[in-house]
Protein backbone atom coordinates (compact mmCIF):
# COMPACT_ATOMS: atom_id res chain seq x y z
CA UNK A 1 0.00 0.00 0.00
CA UNK A 2 1.05 3.28 -0.90
CA UNK A 3 0.41 7.05 0.09
CA UNK A 4 1.32 9.77 -1.76
CA UNK A 5 1.46 12.87 0.06
CA UNK A 6 1.76 16.58 -1.18
CA UNK A 7 3.42 17.37 2.34
CA UNK A 8 6.80 15.17 2.02
CA UNK A 9 8.29 11.91 0.30
CA UNK A 10 6.24 8.99 -0.26
CA UNK A 11 5.40 6.62 3.01
CA UNK A 12 5.80 2.86 2.07
CA UNK A 13 3.75 0.25 3.88
CA UNK A 14 4.93 -2.94 3.84
CA UNK A 15 2.18 -4.73 5.71
CA UNK A 16 3.31 -8.78 6.27
CA UNK A 17 3.90 -11.39 8.57
CA UNK A 18 7.19 -12.73 9.44
CA UNK A 19 7.48 -15.97 9.98
CA UNK A 20 9.78 -18.53 11.43
CA UNK A 21 11.42 -16.22 13.32
CA UNK A 22 12.84 -16.80 17.14
CA UNK A 23 13.61 -14.13 19.68
CA UNK A 24 16.18 -16.23 21.36
CA UNK A 25 17.95 -17.79 18.42
CA UNK A 26 19.10 -14.98 16.54
CA UNK A 27 22.42 -12.67 18.32
CA UNK A 28 22.05 -8.83 18.49
CA UNK A 29 23.04 -6.54 15.98
CA UNK A 30 22.34 -3.31 15.01
CA UNK A 31 20.15 -2.66 11.93
CA UNK A 32 22.36 -1.01 8.98
CA UNK A 33 23.48 2.25 8.80
CA UNK A 34 20.77 3.67 6.47
CA UNK A 35 17.53 4.84 7.93
CA UNK A 36 15.89 5.83 4.57
CA UNK A 37 13.48 3.76 4.68
CA UNK A 38 12.85 3.78 8.40
CA UNK A 39 12.26 0.01 8.36
CA UNK A 40 9.09 -0.62 11.50
CA UNK A 41 7.85 -4.01 12.43
CA UNK A 42 4.85 -3.05 14.40
CA UNK A 43 2.44 -5.79 16.28
CA UNK A 44 -1.47 -5.75 15.02
CA UNK A 45 -2.53 -3.56 17.96
CA UNK A 46 -0.26 -1.03 17.09
CA UNK A 47 -1.06 -0.78 13.41
CA UNK A 48 -3.59 1.09 12.92
CA UNK A 49 -2.02 3.77 15.04
CA UNK A 50 0.84 3.65 13.14
CA UNK A 51 -0.47 3.66 9.85
CA UNK A 52 -2.61 6.98 10.97
CA UNK A 53 0.53 8.72 12.19
CA UNK A 54 2.71 7.89 9.21
CA UNK A 55 -0.56 9.36 7.02
CA UNK A 56 0.00 12.78 9.05
CA UNK A 57 3.95 13.15 9.62
CA UNK A 58 4.93 16.32 8.14
CA UNK A 59 8.59 15.52 7.44
CA UNK A 60 10.02 16.17 4.17
CA UNK A 61 11.86 13.52 2.10
CA UNK A 62 10.61 10.36 4.65
CA UNK A 63 10.33 6.89 3.68
CA UNK A 64 8.80 4.50 6.21
CA UNK A 65 8.59 0.67 5.89
CA UNK A 66 6.15 -1.00 7.58
CA UNK A 67 5.97 -4.77 8.36
CA UNK A 68 3.44 -6.48 10.67
CA UNK A 69 4.48 -9.12 13.34
CA UNK A 70 4.03 -10.60 16.34
CA UNK A 71 5.46 -9.48 19.49
CA UNK A 72 8.32 -12.61 19.45
CA UNK A 73 8.85 -12.07 15.82
CA UNK A 74 9.47 -7.82 16.33
CA UNK A 75 12.01 -8.66 18.72
CA UNK A 76 13.90 -11.50 16.76
CA UNK A 77 13.21 -8.53 13.77
CA UNK A 78 15.16 -5.92 15.98
CA UNK A 79 18.17 -8.61 17.10
CA UNK A 80 18.91 -9.19 13.39
CA UNK A 81 19.26 -5.76 12.08
CA UNK A 82 15.76 -6.33 9.60
CA UNK A 83 14.31 -3.26 11.70
CA UNK A 84 14.84 -0.02 13.45
CA UNK A 85 12.26 -0.13 15.16
CA UNK A 86 9.48 -2.33 16.50
CA UNK A 87 6.14 -0.56 18.15
CA UNK A 88 4.14 -2.87 20.44
CA UNK A 89 1.27 -2.43 23.25
CA UNK A 90 3.17 -4.94 25.38
CA UNK A 91 7.12 -5.17 26.72
CA UNK A 92 8.29 -7.58 28.58
CA UNK A 93 10.60 -6.91 31.52
CA UNK A 94 13.50 -9.06 30.42
CA UNK A 95 13.64 -7.25 27.14
CA UNK A 96 12.92 -3.88 29.05
CA UNK A 97 16.34 -4.56 30.81
CA UNK A 98 18.25 -4.68 27.66
CA UNK A 99 16.50 -3.06 25.14
CA UNK A 100 15.48 0.63 24.62
CA UNK A 101 12.17 1.78 25.09
CA UNK A 102 10.00 4.93 25.19
CA UNK A 103 6.14 5.18 25.55
CA UNK A 104 3.94 6.72 22.41
CA UNK A 105 0.38 6.18 23.95
CA UNK A 106 -2.18 4.46 25.63
CA UNK A 107 -4.29 1.69 23.86
CA UNK A 108 -7.41 0.02 25.71
CA UNK A 109 -8.51 -3.63 25.20
CA UNK A 110 -11.71 -3.59 24.28
CA UNK A 111 -13.91 -6.91 25.39
CA UNK A 112 -16.36 -8.18 22.49
CA UNK A 113 -19.23 -10.01 22.18
CA UNK A 114 -21.76 -11.58 20.17
CA UNK A 115 -24.60 -9.38 19.74
CA UNK A 116 -26.59 -12.54 21.25
CA UNK A 117 -25.13 -11.98 24.59
CA UNK A 118 -27.30 -10.05 26.32
CA UNK A 119 -25.28 -8.97 29.38
CA UNK A 120 -23.77 -5.39 30.08
CA UNK A 121 -20.76 -6.58 31.13
CA UNK A 122 -18.74 -8.74 33.37
CA UNK A 123 -15.96 -7.99 36.05
CA UNK A 124 -12.48 -8.81 35.96
CA UNK A 125 -12.83 -12.19 38.07
CA UNK A 126 -15.94 -13.26 35.89
CA UNK A 127 -13.90 -12.63 32.62
CA UNK A 128 -10.86 -14.88 34.53
CA UNK A 129 -13.07 -17.04 35.07
CA UNK A 130 -14.32 -17.68 31.22
CA UNK A 131 -10.78 -17.71 29.97
CA UNK A 132 -9.85 -20.39 32.22
CA UNK A 133 -12.67 -22.73 31.17
CA UNK A 134 -14.99 -22.50 34.52
CA UNK A 135 -18.20 -21.02 32.66
CA UNK A 136 -19.26 -22.39 29.65
CA UNK A 137 -22.81 -21.02 29.33
CA UNK A 138 -24.29 -17.29 29.73
CA UNK A 139 -26.96 -18.26 32.36
CA UNK A 140 -24.75 -18.97 34.78
CA UNK A 141 -24.25 -15.00 35.49
CA UNK A 142 -27.49 -14.28 34.55
CA UNK A 143 -27.68 -14.31 30.53
CA UNK A 144 -29.47 -16.36 28.08
CA UNK A 145 -28.76 -19.84 27.85
CA UNK A 146 -26.41 -19.73 25.11
CA UNK A 147 -22.60 -21.51 25.13
CA UNK A 148 -19.95 -19.24 26.16
CA UNK A 149 -17.30 -19.48 23.74
CA UNK A 150 -14.02 -17.35 24.43
CA UNK A 151 -11.79 -15.99 21.32
CA UNK A 152 -8.47 -15.34 21.82
CA UNK A 153 -5.04 -14.35 19.92
CA UNK A 154 -2.33 -16.71 19.22
CA UNK A 155 0.46 -17.34 22.03
CA UNK A 156 3.03 -14.55 20.87
CA UNK A 157 0.97 -11.99 20.15
CA UNK A 158 0.94 -8.66 22.17
CA UNK A 159 -2.23 -8.37 22.35
CA UNK A 160 -2.40 -12.03 24.53
CA UNK A 161 0.36 -11.12 26.43
CA UNK A 162 -1.44 -8.06 27.81
CA UNK A 163 -5.07 -9.76 28.15
CA UNK A 164 -3.23 -12.09 30.38
CA UNK A 165 -0.98 -9.89 32.59
CA UNK A 166 -3.88 -7.67 32.94
CA UNK A 167 -6.70 -10.56 33.66
CA UNK A 168 -5.00 -14.13 34.00
CA UNK A 169 -2.14 -13.35 36.27
CA UNK A 170 -0.39 -16.82 36.42
CA UNK A 171 -3.77 -18.65 35.36
CA UNK A 172 -3.43 -20.36 31.48
CA UNK A 173 -6.33 -19.68 29.44
CA UNK A 174 -8.40 -22.73 28.61
CA UNK A 175 -7.12 -24.64 25.63
CA UNK A 176 -10.96 -24.58 24.35
CA UNK A 177 -10.26 -20.99 23.36
CA UNK A 178 -10.70 -20.19 19.72
CA UNK A 179 -7.83 -19.09 18.86
CA UNK A 180 -6.60 -16.83 15.35
CA UNK A 181 -3.34 -14.96 14.58
CA UNK A 182 -4.60 -11.36 13.91
CA UNK A 183 -7.14 -9.20 15.93
CA UNK A 184 -9.34 -9.09 12.29
CA UNK A 185 -9.33 -13.11 12.91
CA UNK A 186 -10.73 -12.42 16.43
CA UNK A 187 -13.32 -9.81 15.38
CA UNK A 188 -14.69 -12.36 12.83
CA UNK A 189 -14.83 -15.25 15.08
CA UNK A 190 -16.74 -12.85 17.80
CA UNK A 191 -19.23 -11.80 15.16
CA UNK A 192 -19.80 -15.15 13.82
CA UNK A 193 -20.15 -17.35 16.99
CA UNK A 194 -23.12 -16.93 18.80
CA UNK A 195 -22.38 -16.73 22.73
CA UNK A 196 -19.01 -15.76 21.49
CA UNK A 197 -16.83 -13.43 23.67
CA UNK A 198 -13.14 -11.76 23.04
CA UNK A 199 -10.72 -8.92 23.49
CA UNK A 200 -9.32 -6.55 20.81
CA UNK A 201 -7.88 -3.27 20.70
CA UNK A 202 -10.13 -0.31 21.19
CA UNK A 203 -8.98 1.10 17.83
CA UNK A 204 -9.96 -1.79 15.98
CA UNK A 205 -13.69 -2.21 17.38
CA UNK A 206 -15.77 -2.71 14.09
CA UNK A 207 -19.91 -2.42 14.03
CA UNK A 208 -21.05 -6.43 14.41
CA UNK A 209 -20.01 -6.76 18.08
CA UNK A 210 -21.14 -5.20 21.44
CA UNK A 211 -18.69 -3.58 23.61
CA UNK A 212 -19.32 -4.72 26.93
CA UNK A 213 -18.09 -2.96 30.28
CA UNK A 214 -15.12 -4.51 32.94
CA UNK A 215 -16.29 -4.01 36.48
CA UNK A 216 -18.96 -1.69 35.53
CA UNK A 217 -16.89 0.72 32.93
CA UNK A 218 -16.78 0.91 29.11
CA UNK A 219 -13.84 1.53 27.16
CA UNK A 220 -13.94 4.94 25.91
CA UNK A 221 -11.35 8.09 25.37
CA UNK A 222 -12.30 9.65 29.22
CA UNK A 223 -12.32 6.25 30.31
CA UNK A 224 -8.69 5.60 29.03
CA UNK A 225 -8.19 9.47 30.17
CA UNK A 226 -9.29 9.33 33.26
CA UNK A 227 -7.50 5.70 34.04
CA UNK A 228 -10.98 4.06 35.80
CA UNK A 229 -11.00 1.33 32.46
CA UNK A 230 -8.79 -1.56 33.75
CA UNK A 231 -7.72 -3.06 30.62
CA UNK A 232 -4.98 -0.51 29.53
CA UNK A 233 -1.72 -1.02 27.79
CA UNK A 234 1.00 1.24 27.12
CA UNK A 235 2.42 1.41 23.19
CA UNK A 236 6.18 2.09 23.60
CA UNK A 237 8.51 2.25 20.50
CA UNK A 238 11.32 -0.27 21.04
CA UNK A 239 14.58 -0.37 19.61
CA UNK A 240 18.64 -1.97 20.01
CA UNK A 241 19.95 1.49 21.18
CA UNK A 242 18.98 4.76 21.85
CA UNK A 243 17.59 6.02 18.09
CA UNK A 244 19.16 8.52 15.95
CA UNK A 245 18.50 10.66 12.26
CA UNK A 246 14.99 9.95 11.50
CA UNK A 247 13.94 7.03 14.20
CA UNK A 248 14.57 9.61 16.88
CA UNK A 249 12.95 12.57 14.90
CA UNK A 250 9.73 10.31 14.23
CA UNK A 251 9.52 9.14 17.90
CA UNK A 252 9.65 13.20 18.97
CA UNK A 253 6.99 13.78 16.62
CA UNK A 254 4.46 10.92 17.91
CA UNK A 255 5.40 11.76 21.44
CA UNK A 256 4.85 15.73 20.58
CA UNK A 257 1.29 17.28 21.05
CA UNK A 258 0.94 17.43 17.32
CA UNK A 259 1.06 13.52 17.05
CA UNK A 260 -0.55 12.40 19.93
CA UNK A 261 -3.65 14.69 18.50
CA UNK A 262 -2.89 12.24 15.75
CA UNK A 263 -3.28 8.98 17.73
CA UNK A 264 -5.79 9.69 19.87
CA UNK A 265 -8.21 9.75 16.63
CA UNK A 266 -8.17 6.16 16.78
CA UNK A 267 -10.01 6.52 19.80
CA UNK A 268 -12.95 8.57 19.10
CA UNK A 269 -16.73 7.58 18.59
CA UNK A 270 -18.57 6.48 17.19
CA UNK A 271 -16.76 2.82 16.56
CA UNK A 272 -15.35 2.94 19.79
CA UNK A 273 -18.69 1.92 21.20
CA UNK A 274 -20.94 -0.36 18.55
CA UNK A 275 -23.91 -1.37 20.80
Amino acid sequence: MRWPSPKRALVIAVVSTLVGCSAHALPPTAPGTSDNPLRVVVTSSAMPLIIEAASAYPEVDFSLEVRGANYRQGVAALRRGDAHLMVTSHLRPEDAQVLWAAPLTTDVLALIAHPSVVLDGLSIAQLRMAYQGQVNDWAQWGGAPLPLTVVSREAGADVRAEFERLVMGARRTTGAALTTASDAGVLALVRETVGAVGYVPLSMVEAGVRVLSIDGVLPSTVTLTDQTYPLRSTVYAVALAEPTDSARRFIAWLQSPDGQAVLMRRFRPPLTIPR
